[in-house]
């Protein structure tokens, strides 16, 4: 069930919570292209969302979007290769692949662990691309230290 009436339409799931997004909400570390609309489907845009997934030992942050570029295939990946750099991303080049009508870019922020993948296909009839876009963290969970009580304040 998505629960239409809070700040942002979410949904609880088994381990986490799924938190919709609008366009402008988008992390700005993984910029978007101008002009760049989100994909539709047959009952509207498919929106980006925010996934908080809660496990024992971690925390993981997924955010997820499928958008279509303006550009054709070959400058959509020149595109984010550059934009990505200039953010501080390094490409793991091991990890991605390209074939003639797609490819998969991944990309991990140096002295973190933030990864982010870049899948672009090539939109029917040139135009433009469509693109799915994940990005990663995972945070390590630790207990909160325990504060020793406070001493009572002594009545005179």
């Amino acid at each position: 069930m998505v629960a239409p009436n809070s700040l942002r339409p979410f949904q609880r799931m088994k381990n986490g919570v799924l938190i919709y997004l609008r366009l402008e909400d988008w992390p700005a570390d993984v910029p978007l292209p101008e002009n760049t609309t989100l994909v539709k489907t047959g009952a509207g845009p498919f929106q980006p969302y925010w996934d908080l997934i809660l496990e024992t030992d971690r925390t993981i942050e997924v955010v997820v979007g499928w958008f279509n570029l303006p550009l054709p295939l070959d400058e959509a990946i020149e595109w984010y290769r550059m934009e990505m750099s200039q953010r501080g991303w390094m490409q793991v080049a091991d990890q991605g692949h390209r074939l003639p009508e797609s490819a998969s870019l991944c990309f991990q922020l140096r002295e973190t662990n933030v990864q982010s993948v870049v899948d672009l296909r090539q939109r029917p009839e040139g135009k433009g691309t469509q693109t799915m876009i994940r990005r990663v963290v995972e945070h390590p969970w630790s207990p909160v230290a325990e504060q020793p009580p406070e001493p009572a304040a002594e009545i005179a």
